[in-house]
Formats: structure tokens, C-alpha cells, sequence
């Protein structure tokens, strides 16, 4: 009966937008999450499943996408980052309202009015330092060939991995080639284990040339301005983290 009913039911077209990918410019298009995908999200969330949540949320991207050479994997991490940014923009709206707490001083006292402000994601910007190198010199022939890790990289670190644990596995994610001499290693021909195993034995002041390079990754940044409406002080805000505004 329901199947029959859906067949009698229109089909409604998405709007479709064109956005252009960050690292290499090029242009995509995209369709608006629609309202099963949104719906599955929440369930993912609500799971509170890491694994759930980042499977739940590259899927909800690829189905957005309409280009199927585009691959979610393949991607950086700070464009699947805009995909993301974007698909909130065209399927929810731009403007997103926060709440937010004064922490001016008024009369040796902190205001603490909390009070509704707005985010204009569409102003969203990437902070990039150009003066990184992908190429890690490590001395006497050895060199390392960096690349920008992938979404699951990135997201995939257990919070209950100590510090240098979460660093080892981002960077072991961020290499692409080990050149010795005249030996070249893909790492995609290695085991994550050997990968791990070589940068474990790298000296101290080689590691801290890799440690630089997933410390300046690039990332985004949207700047607002919210006046408190209590005491009137101007807050200039800063926002980095968008995956709470998907839905």
C-alpha cells in the first residue's frame, strides 16, 4: 500500500549549488541534506558512537555530492570540513544563533548575561600558513613527503589516547612518501604499524619538524561580532569548530 502511494506521490527536485573545494579549487556540486539524512545524523549522534557518527556523516556528504568521481577518502581533511560548512548553509540556513555569555567586567563584576548571537557561516575563511613545507628534510639523504590527512584521520582518535599517541597517529595519516637516499617508500604500501614504527625511531629534532607541519594545518574560521544586551559591551567572537551546526 505505501509503496503504491509513493509511486502516485511527485518527486520533488533539489536545488543543486555549485562550491569550490579549498585545496585545489575545484568546482563541485552539491544538493541539501534532506530530511531522512538529517534524521539518521541525530540517531548518530544521539549513539554517541564515534565510529557511528563519522561513518553516518561521510555518508550524508556523498550522497550530497553530485559527482561521482569525488571521493570522500581521498579528500583533505578541511575540505570534507567545507562540505560540511556548506551543506549546513544550503540545507539549514546561513545564519546560525548561539548562546552566549558575557564575561565583561562591570563594577569589579563579570557581567554573565547570557544572550542570543548570531554566526554568519557564509563568512566562513581558511587560516593556512603558506611557510609550511609538505617536504621534511631529516638529514644526510632523508627526507619526508607530507600530505593533508583525510576526514577518518582526523576524527578517528580515540579521546583515551594520551597526547603524543593522538600525534603519532595524525602524522602517520599525514605521510605520503619516505625518501633515504635514493630509496623511495609509498606509505600506502605499508602497514600502519611499520609507519608508526619508523616515526617511534625518529630523533627528537626530526620529530618536532613533523609535529610542526600537523600543528599548522589548515583550518576554517568564521568571526562575528555580538554587543551583550545587558551592560553593552561589543564581543568580537571566533568559531572553528562547526560540527555541532550541522543540523
Amino acid at each position: 500500500m505505501s509503496k503504491l502511494w509513493e509511486e502516485k506521490l511527485p518527486k520533488i527536485d533539489l536545488p543543486i549549488y555549485e562550491i569550490q573545494l579549498p585545496s585545489n579549487s575545484k568546482k563541485i556540486k552539491i544538493r541539501p541534506f534532506i530530511v531522512r539524512e538529517e534524521k539518521l545524523l541525530l540517531m548518530a549522534i544521539e549513539s554517541q558512537d564515534d565510529m557511528e557518527i563519522i561513518n553516518t556523516t561521510k555518508q550524508i556528504i556523498n550522497n550530497c555530492i553530485i559527482d561521482s568521481t569525488i571521493n570522500i577518502e581521498s579528500l583533505p581533511f578541511f575540505d570534507v570540513d567545507y562540505l560540511f560548512i556548506a551543506l549546513r548553509a544550503k540545507s539549514v540556513g546561513e545564519s546560525i544563533e548561539i548562546k552566549f555569555t558575557c564575561n565583561n567586567v562591570v563594577n569589579d563584576q563579570i557581567c554573565n548575561k547570557v544572550f542570543p548571537a548570531k554566526i554568519d557561516i557564509a563568512n566562513v575563511s581558511i587560516v593556512k600558513d603558506d611557510s609550511i613545507s609538505n617536504m621534511i628534510d631529516l638529514g644526510k639523504g632523508a627526507c619526508i613527503k607530507m600530505k593533508y590527512p583525510n576526514y577518518t584521520t582526523m576524527k578517528m582518535i580515540l579521546d583515551n589516547d594520551n597526547i603524543m599517541n593522538k600525534q603519532i597517529n595524525i602524522i602517520a595519516g599525514s605521510i605520503e612518501q619516505i625518501v633515504n637516499g635514493q630509496n623511495v617508500y609509498t606509505t600506502k604500501d605499508l602497514t600502519k604499524e611499520e609507519i608508526i614504527n619508523f616515526i617511534e625511531g625518529l630523533t627528537k629534532e626530526q620529530y618536532s619538524k613533523l609535529e610542526n607541519f600537523i600543528n599548522n594545518l589548515p583550518s576554517f574560521e568564521v568571526n562575528s561580532v555580538a554587543t551583550c544586551s545587558k551592560c553593552g559591551f561589543e564581543h568580537n567572537l571566533t568559531y572553528s569548530d562547526f560540527t555541532s551546526f550541522f543540523v
